[in-house]
């Protein structure tokens, strides 16, 4: 007996000997303030971009070159509150309001150049109308983080002064079209939603509680 609680004592002092061989890893829980302060610094700068080309101001920078990066970043913002479930279920797979133009019937196509981030629009697009649609919002943060198309409409008999963005994908069949109060309120949605209350654990296949292989994680 007294053998077997020394082997016992021994494989112990190893087994910890060994841990403290692998080092240490810090880490933390994923918290929402992080994204959602630069998220509002990105929507900061988008709406003073638009600004900034609708009003023709004159600027040391190019505003169309801070609004291409911005509307990056602001993407990365939102796709990462989705991601690591820093917003509730209930904003996840709710449909928000993004209105969208739609490509020409009866046109050829016309591929815009690798360099440009808006040509061909008249060509392409009928930039006469524009309808309502439901996105969620993995939808519009994936076509924002890829957009092919990032532009700037103004003076137009038909529509709204705006932003306009399309993903690569996307830009095949429509592009979005934000006023500014409109893209602004996509933003203050990721914003204003806040998790009161998250739940982890473990489920097998059949949504039973048992394994080790498979999460689920509740937000509300």
């Amino acid at each position: 007996m007294h053998d077997e609680k020394l082997m016992s004592d021994q494989d112990l002092e190893a087994r910890i000997e060994e841990a403290r061989k692998l080092g240490t890893v810090g880490s933390s829980e994923w918290q929402s303030y992080t994204w959602k302060n630069e998220l509002a610094e990105q929507r900061r700068r988008i709406l003073h971009c638009v600004g900034e080309v609708l009003e023709e101001a004159g600027t040391e920078h190019d505003p169309y070159h801070m609004l291409e990066r911005a509307i990056g970043v602001a993407a990365v913002c939102m796709r990462r509150l989705i991601e690591c479930r820093l917003v509730t279920d209930r904003f996840r797979e709710t449909s928000l309001p993004v209105h969208e133009i739609d490509v020409k019937k009866n046109v050829e196509w016309r591929e815009p150049f690798i360099s440009r981030t808006a040509s061909e629009i008249f060509n392409n697009y009928d930039m006469t109308a524009r309808h309502l649609e439901k996105r969620t919002p993995k939808a519009i943060s994936d076509r924002m983080l890829h957009a092919r198309v990032i532009g700037v409409l103004s003076e137009s008999a038909y529509l709204p002064d705006g932003l306009l963005i399309a993903s690569d994908t996307q830009s095949k069949t429509q592009l979005f079209h934000f006023t500014r109060p409109e893209v602004a309120g996509i933003f203050d949605a990721f914003l204003e939603d806040e998790v009161r209350y998250t739940r982890d654990g473990y489920t097998d296949k059949d949504g039973q509680l048992a394994g080790t292989r498979k999460v689920y994680a509740v937000r509300e």
